[in-house]
């Protein structure tokens, strides 16, 4: 089986580990092939083996399974040619780093344990990992980089699962800033443009370069993902191409958003076959929308992405594309459209993102003859939730896959199965056709951690629990109230973030070193590792994980009345320009120093001899 279909007329060379890639083919122990979303895999039992030509060099299989196990219970033992390697699998989608001996023709491959029956008791298979088509390539300096990335993953998520605030590893995902300038002008209506360049200061012409990869150092060297949140359209950048052959070097899933209106035939075949997930922002199903939220290029990224899609040979092939929808007051009633523009263009993904709730931000527009308000767009938190589920029928009846990132964190469809209902039953035919066949395929299995849904028409019914007790555990009680300031940090020109959502950074961006284990970043681990949300998350109210608490009404008293007060705060700064923030914040802080004055004897005699160093002046050197 080959990993990556390339056409044929595409010029630029595939990276090193791919132009020399065997053919392995699944053997015993793999069950047919299955897809969950851009996922391809094949389920394997307690045992399998894959099998390739030998050769009489020693070569480097990327094998990657996924584990539904989140606490490196479960191992993958690899054996060829009697040399046997064991792997700790961390939970979820991982690369792991076997080497094949030379004249090696096959791999046994032996978990430790299955995936409980409970979880699929209507399935008669015996299921224990999912595996991915994998690469068999002669590569030293990449399977070394994966090797390097799979040792920090395990170590991050054991320091995790044991509550460790202070880490000795590195993110596994890295947020990087490639460019600072766009095509769009004026920006898109919903960018908070001046904002974030205020914020940027002196960084904002700095620019991102192989020696910025330098810089980063282990940061760069042991993630295996990075994720583009630069404020800026990426195709603009000159130098991107070294970007993406060290990217391919080092190993790493680049996940990139552009507005698509510069995917020009040069800019695609740039594209080709690199380990890319393209976000294309479209978040309109018709011109005029589009037209109301940037400009009239509407039909000329619809034509770009046509052709990118059928020069990288269909969905499946890299790279991937995502199209965002974005659900606004503006566009709401096209989700549908939107949904058949995925369906028609044959997107590897359709993208559902939920527009930053905040209450201070206070953009307006006059374009294409509607007037965008940025809070008025804002739609109520229930309504979202009803477009969630009717986005996931109308995707599931056209066979488009979904990432709906308003569920990012879980849960959703479980905490407000009312409204995520009633949006899944509003559908009642998105086509016919596709309605038909979906009937008629294969089900997928669901994220990994929730239930999958069993093979079709499974032959006898196996349930191993009763209604009333618990499933097996799969080790997510170990689990934090939030992964990202384990597994993320952002190092962008604006400042560094702990994870995509935060509210304002948290260091300047050259500190990402000083940052990672900063008591800042400590505390936040810490409360989260005890189930509750630091303060800073309660800041950053564009998070889903706080607004699904909060909306389930599940935030502990003092913190939802924080809460609430932060978002009272923000309305009244943003309808007094700013003067309730600046008289809010200083009376905080002088209540701070008096109640610290009244509580703390030491607090005061401290401020007493600077005071008193101040008037005197400098000392004398001779006394």
């Amino acid at each position: 089986m080959t990993y990556l279909k390339m056409a044929v007329d595409v010029p630029r060379a595939l990276p090193r580990y791919l132009a020399a890639a065997a053919p392995v083919t699944f053997a015993e122990g793999f069950y047919a092939e299955e897809r969950e979303g851009i996922d391809t895999y094949r389920w394997m039992g307690l045992s399998g083996r894959l099998s390739f030509e030998p050769s009489a060099a020693e070569r480097y299989l990327e094998l990657a399974p996924l584990s539904e196990f989140q606490d490196l219970s479960q191992r993958l033992t690899v054996e060829a040619a009697g040399r046997e390697q064991t792997f700790d699998l961390v939970g979820g989608w991982q690369r792991l780093p076997v080497v094949v001996p030379a004249g090696a023709g096959d791999l046994a491959l032996c978990a430790n344990k299955i995936f409980p029956r409970a979880y699929y008791p209507t399935d008669t298979r015996e299921l224990a990992v999912r595996v991915r088509p994998p690469v068999l390539h002669e590569d030293a300096h990449r399977h070394a980089e994966i090797a390097r990335q799979y040792a920090n993953a395990v170590t991050n998520l054991r320091e995790m699962a044991d509550g460790r605030t202070r880490l000795s590893s590195t993110p596994v995902s890295l947020g990087i800033d490639l460019h600072g300038a766009c095509n769009v002008n004026p920006p898109c209506v919903y960018c908070e443009w001046d904002f974030n360049k205020a914020l940027e200061g002196d960084n904002v012409d700095t620019p991102f370069t192989l020696e910025t990869l330098k810089d980063f150092g282990p940061f760069f060297d042991n993630a295996s993902s990075l994720v583009n949140c630069s404020i800026g359209e990426p195709f603009m950048m000159k130098p991107i191409d070294d970007l993406f052959d060290a990217f391919d070097r080092g190993g790493k899933l680049l996940e990139m958003t552009t507005n698509g209106q510069i995917l020009t035939d040069r800019n695609i075949q740039k594209l080709i076959g690199r380990s890319v997930d393209l976000y294309v922002s479209l978040d309109a199903g018709t011109r005029e929308t589009y037209a109301k939220l940037r400009n009239d290029r509407f039909d000329v990224i619809l034509r770009n992405l046509r052709r990118l899609i059928e020069a990288k040979g269909g969905p499946g092939h890299l790279p991937r594309v995502h199209l965002v929808f974005m659900p606004m007051r503006v566009n709401v009633r096209e989700l549908d459209d939107f949904v058949r523009i995925c369906a028609d263009l044959a997107v590897d993904c359709m993208v559902l993102r939920p527009l930053n709730y905040s209450d201070s931000t206070d953009l307006e527009w006059e374009r294409a003859g509607y007037r965008y308000r940025y809070q008025d767009e804002l739609l109520p938190f229930e309504e979202l939730v009803w477009v969630s589920g009717r986005a996931m029928e109308l995707c599931r009846q056209l066979r488009v896959p979904l990432a709906d990132q308003m569920n990012f964190g879980g849960s959703m469809g479980e905490m407000f199965r009312e409204q995520f209902e009633a949006g899944r039953r509003s559908v009642v035919s998105a086509a016919a056709p596709a309605a038909e066949a979906a009937e008629h395929a294969a089900p997928v299995a669901t994220a990994p951690g929730a239930s999958p849904v069993a093979q079709a028409k499974p032959e006898t019914s196996a349930p191993t629990t009763g209604p009333d007790e618990p499933l097996p555990s799969l080790g997510t009680e170990r689990r934090p109230l939030c992964v990202e300031p384990w597994k993320s940090m952002y190092i962008l020109r604006r400042g560094i973030l702990p994870c995509c959502y935060g509210a304002l950074p948290v260091a300047p961006m050259g500190q990402h070193r000083e940052a990672w284990n900063s008591p800042l970043l400590q505390a936040i681990r810490g409360k989260l590792a005890g189930g509750r949300f630091h303060p800073y998350c309660l800041r950053s109210l564009a998070c889903p994980i706080v607004r699904k608490s909060d909306q389930a009404h599940v935030l502990p008293m003092a913190q939802a009345l924080r809460l609430r007060a932060r978002k009272v705060s923000n309305r009244l700064d943003r309808l007094t320009a700013g003067v309730w923030g600046h008289v809010f914040y200083r009376t905080k802080w002088l209540g701070i120093r008096a109640a610290r004055a009244l509580t703390n004897p030491r607090y005061v005699v401290h401020h007493a001899k600077r005071l008193v160093g101040r008037t005197s002046g400098p000392s004398d050197p001779k006394r």
